[in-house]
């Protein structure tokens, strides 16, 4: 009985996945690229030349108007990372996911990343690990990347703090992709099976792992796009 309850989930598991998972256009245009839709914060429409080069410079980032949507368009914001924050903190914590709970222990696995890089729970031990799980043709798991990068970026010369992304694309999708579209996590491909092990059905889904083990932060979907200013706030918590 168990073991038919076992494949009846992972049924249900793959068939929700696999409704999102369609790849319907070139991997290249799943970047942001001359047809996307720029808006500058008066709300005229901004030309790609002069979006792409103020982006490109770091000082500006782009919101969509509506996260979950592959044809919604983009606000040109200017950066300002201490006010960002400051309202951030107002905004309500993300939702939680179904299938993480904080506080519980978190089970590591082998993860093996698209440049080969192995991660064994030995290597994952009295680190803090934080985990996103993605796909390509999930719109609100690509609209947070620029923000979950700057983050990866302010912690890379810090060994105790680990980024790791998880999606179920195969491995030759996903090189296309990140030429395109950097995600700077170890990026591991190919991973049906660790949404089946975790029970993860719905993306994006972050959590942060701390030095113990112990799942310190967990959320689902896009939210009011908060979701990289409270990963950062339980790993500063989380160093203490």
């Amino acid at each position: 009985m168990k073991k038919h309850l076992l494949i009846l989930i992972g049924f249900f598991i793959a068939a929700n996945c696999c409704a999102q998972i369609e790849i319907t256009k070139p991997i290249e245009e799943y970047s942001f690229n001359k047809t996307t839709i720029v808006y500058d914060e008066a709300g005229h429409k901004s030309t790609y030349a002069k979006w792409s080069k103020l982006l490109a410079g770091g000082n500006y980032r782009l919101k969509p108007i509506h996260h979950d949507s592959d044809s919604t368009g983009f606000i040109l914001t200017k950066r300002d990372e201490a006010a960002e924050d400051k309202y951030s903190a107002t905004l309500p914590k993300p939702v939680e996911t179904k299938f993480f709970k904080t506080g519980e222990a978190f089970k590591f696995r082998k993860y093996v990343d698209v440049n080969g890089i192995t991660l064994t729970p030995e290597d994952l031990k009295e680190k803090i690990v934080v985990f996103n799980f993605w796909f390509i043709a999930c719109p609100p798991c690509r609209y947070e990347m620029p923000e979950l990068n700057r983050l990866a970026a302010k912690y890379k010369d810090n060994k105790d703090v680990l980024f790791i992304a998880i999606t179920f694309d195969k491995k030759s999708d996903v090189d296309r992709f990140l030429k395109v579209s950097p995600f700077k996590y170890h990026i591991v491909a190919d991973s049906m099976p660790l949404f089946y092990y975790y029970s993860v059905d719905e993306c994006p889904a972050s959590l942060v792992v701390d030095k113990s083990g112990t799942i310190k932060f967990n959320s689902q979907g896009y939210g009011e796009g908060n979701v990289p200013y409270w990963i950062k706030k339980t790993i500063e918590e989380s160093k203490k």
